[in-house]
């Protein structure tokens, strides 16, 4: 009670039966999040969903996400909806930093596809600063996270390995082959290195943003600047996250 605006970052990345995590789970705890804003009289909810959750409806992922934002339209309270395209810099870079790893010590990198989609990283301070603002604004809103720059997938991957200074064999893969080294590869790591979702979202160019760009810091600026530190050790996003019931 008391709060002006609550910023709602919960959610889960995959489905974890055994840890009793899920989508379903964490759809629900919005719903009970939202609810309980409302009874403490708080004036508005910043939520952050994902870019495009309408358009792969039939992956648990996007459908907990598509189902959170209407329950929160319907709660009767003043919103704003943040949609990040994919997340890099901060001190959980799981993304860039485990590719770069990848890059780092294995000799071959397996591309999903030919890698001819598109990907539009946004770092998270702009994603802060977009929330923050919007947090600000009285009208209920829906706005996508996204960066100034827009890649083609290869090129992102090729851009990573000149910035920490590794020449690799970038090999196309069929996508399920590819999650099938990654499950392998999660085997020994004990993670979850890639989901079936995040391939399809990612091939389908659902991380990249139909509308006006808002963020203003530029990836190959950043991955230039930090190449040198990344990928020096895996992220575990498994253990770092500490999912907990």
């Amino acid at each position: 009670r008391g709060a002006d605006v609550l910023y709602n970052t919960y959610w889960v990345r995959y489905n974890h039966h055994s840890k009793q995590f899920d989508h379903e789970i964490a759809t629900e705890n919005c719903r009970l999040i939202f609810e309980a804003a409302k009874e403490a009289g708080v004036r508005r909810v910043v939520h952050f969903s994902v870019a495009h959750p309408e358009q792969a409806p039939e992956w648990s992922y996007f459908r907990g996400k598509v189902i959170s934002e209407k329950v929160l339209r319907e709660c009767g309270i003043s919103y704003a909806i943040v949609r990040p395209t994919v997340l890099f810099g901060g001190g959980r870079n799981v993304l860039v930093n485990n590719i770069a790893w990848m890059l780092r010590y294995i000799p071959v990198f397996g591309m999903f596809g030919w890698g001819d989609y598109p990907i539009q990283p946004v770092h998270v301070r702009d994603v802060a600063r977009i929330a923050i603002d919007l947090g600000a604004r009285d009208e209920d809103i829906t706005r996508d996270a996204a960066g100034p720059e827009t890649f083609v997938y290869k090129d992102f991957i090729k851009l990573i390995a000149r910035s920490i200074g590794v020449r690799r064999l970038i090999l196309p893969m069929p996508a399920i082959m590819a999650w099938m080294a990654g499950r392998v590869m999660g085997v020994f790591l004990k993670d979850m290195v890639i989901t079936r979702g995040e391939i399809r979202g990612l091939m389908q160019g659902l991380v990249a943003s139909d509308e006006e760009s808002l963020g203003r810091i530029a990836f190959s600026e950043w991955v230039a600047e930090n190449g040198a530190d990344l990928g020096r050790s895996y992220h575990n996003d498994l253990e770092e996250r500490e999912y907990r019931t």
